[in-house]
């Protein structure tokens, strides 16, 4: 029977206390994946939730349960890094050790160690006694560094992964050769695919609206005649004009940041995409008011400014979701072949669909609406500005 004042049952509430933090703030780093954000939710509340009660009342029935808590959640990371849990995204067979999960198991397995020296009142020698101030005061500095470490296999430098990605990626969010083309082009003289007039029979033009009566850069108006219909002309120009609305709420990268957007880690491409996780989650589609993405324009002299929106359907959608908006005016893309680490893109697949690092993940269907004038259109990938043009346009 463990008695009351093992010094043990302080320890192992401590390192119960100190995992479960660190799978608390992973549950947040890992939020694109549902079910491991939630596994990991549960697992904090259960390890914070037993430290709190040793510490309070370390009876029996108490320290049995830890025993259960913190050998399940040990047991779960070290079968995940040989055999793999198949049946939970990112818990796959191959899975590298990082600090901060290698430290959330090491700390489970000290509670399950002190623990069980508790419960079988093993006597502790007096210098390991007096040590159990430092050992916690140990736990907690340790413990600090690990919450605040981003998804990190590896432990690599995410700096080396910005460098990364501003070698092996064209642009993280646009143009590395998706598997959907989608043609973009816009020349006002082929009216092939739209039914517009013969240049010869075409009426005056009138006056270039401005941008204060549109509510969007001018540049914009004669790209939406592109739209196939005029219902979809409607359609296309009403998101505009309320993204273009709603992105006023975020005139700077303090701002987007401030409401809960991160950066993907692309800037040194020469456009940083932010993402905001729970908008991704959210079921809602198309929402000015559910933005899920921003994109800012890194200046040669380090100053960046908002450029654009970028909308996206819910995990595990593709493009066979995207709705129509107005067909080739509005292309939504894909990207087949991104590797991942955590929420920061680190590279792109090798001909063999491998990643050197982090994990191939495929993105869900996206489109941009761009609140900064934009050569190739609205709703034009960023591709566009990085050499391509517009008329040979693919995603």
């Amino acid at each position: 029977m463990p008695s009351p004042s093992h010094p043990a049952a302080a320890i192992a509430a401590a390192a119960s206390i100190a995992a479960g933090l660190i799978h608390a703030a992973a549950a947040g780093s890992h939020a694109e994946l549902a079910t491991l954000s939630m596994l990991f939710s549960i697992t904090a509340v259960a390890q914070i939730g037993w430290g709190a009660a040793a510490l309070v009342r370390p009876t029996p029935p108490v320290m049995v349960a830890g025993l259960g808590i913190n050998l399940a959640a040990f047991g779960a990371w070290l079968t995940s890094r040989t055999v793999g849990l198949s049946a939970v995204e990112g818990l796959e067979a191959g899975q590298s050790i990082g600090f901060q999960d290698g430290l959330a198991a090491g700390f489970a397995l000290l509670a399950l160690v002190a623990t069980t020296v508790a419960v079988a009142d093993i006597a502790m020698p007096r210098l390991g006694q007096a040590a159990v101030p430092a050992i916690i005061a140990l736990l907690a500095f340790a413990t600090i560094p690990a919450m605040a470490q981003p998804h990190d296999h590896d432990s690599h430098d995410h700096d080396d992964d910005v460098a990364l990605a501003a070698g092996e990626v064209a642009s993280a969010g646009d143009g590395q050769d998706d598997d959907h083309p989608h043609d973009d082009s816009h020349d006002h003289g082929d009216d092939d695919h739209h039914g517009t007039t013969d240049a010869g029979d075409a009426e005056p033009e009138a006056p270039a609206p401005t941008s204060e009566e549109l509510g969007y850069p001018a540049s914009f108006a004669s790209f939406l005649d592109d739209a196939p219909t005029p219902e979809a002309r409607e359609r296309a120009e009403q998101l505009l004009v309320e993204t273009t609305e709603a992105m006023q709420a975020f005139p700077d990268e303090a701002a987007v940041q401030a409401a809960g957007f991160t950066s993907i880690g692309d800037g040194a491409t020469g456009y940083e995409h932010y993402i905001n996780v729970q908008r991704i989650i959210d079921p809602r589609v198309l929402d000015p008011d559910d933005i899920e993405s921003i994109v800012l324009k890194v200046n040669p002299d380090g100053t960046k400014e908002v450029a654009s929106a970028m909308y996206l359907l819910p995990f595990g959608t593709t493009m066979a979701d995207a709705p129509d908006i107005a067909g080739d005016l509005t292309p939504w893309h894909d990207h087949q072949n991104l590797c991942w680490d955590g929420a920061r893109v680190v590279g792109t697949t090798d001909a063999t669909g491998s990643c050197a690092r982090g994990e191939f993940r495929p993105t869900q269907p996206m489109l941009h609406v761009w609140v900064d004038e934009h050569p190739c259109g609205p709703f034009a990938g960023i591709e566009g500005s990085h050499g391509s043009g517009c008329d040979d346009h693919d995603h």
